[in-house]
């Protein structure tokens, strides 16, 4: 005999069926997370974590890491694409001059980010424009 909270669920779960629920689910065909994803994320924070993931939310030093990576990445292609395409044309001392201001800027962005983190997260290392100019090079 099921108690009432089997029935409750039974019946749940039944409806969601007949609505289709279960076809748009986001996990359909994959394996369901249960377990954090993130190796560095603190087990206790897991569960925050995945609510305010499954509602598209995230604290502001995450959303801002996620900026920082996504500009420092942009920035490595237009350097790669300034050192492939200007060659020895004038243009390309002012070019790199002007990369190399926005790389700065960059770094402040990092160094506040830095600040902002909490403390077991890792922080993101500042760029160096000689080795960012030599791996550009090499590609």
């Amino acid at each position: 005999m099921m108690d009432w909270v089997e029935r409750l669920a039974e019946e749940k779960i039944r409806r969601a069926r007949e609505e289709g629920v279960f076809r748009r689910n986001r996990y359909r065909g994959k394996r369901v997370p249960l377990e954090p994803e993130n190796p560095h994320l603190p087990r206790e924070w897991w569960a925050a974590f995945h609510i305010l993931e499954i509602h598209d939310l995230a604290p502001p030093w995450i959303l801002r890491g996620k900026w920082l990576r996504q500009a420092i990445d942009a920035w490595r292609r237009e350097l790669a694409w300034a050192l492939q395409n200007y060659g020895a044309d004038p243009r390309r001392h002012r070019v790199l001059q002007r990369l190399q201001r926005r790389l700065e800027a960059l770094n402040a962005h990092i160094r506040e980010y830095n600040l902002g983190l909490p403390r077991s997260a890792t922080p993101l290392a500042p760029l160096n424009w000689q080795d960012e100019l030599q791996k550009a090079q090499r590609r």
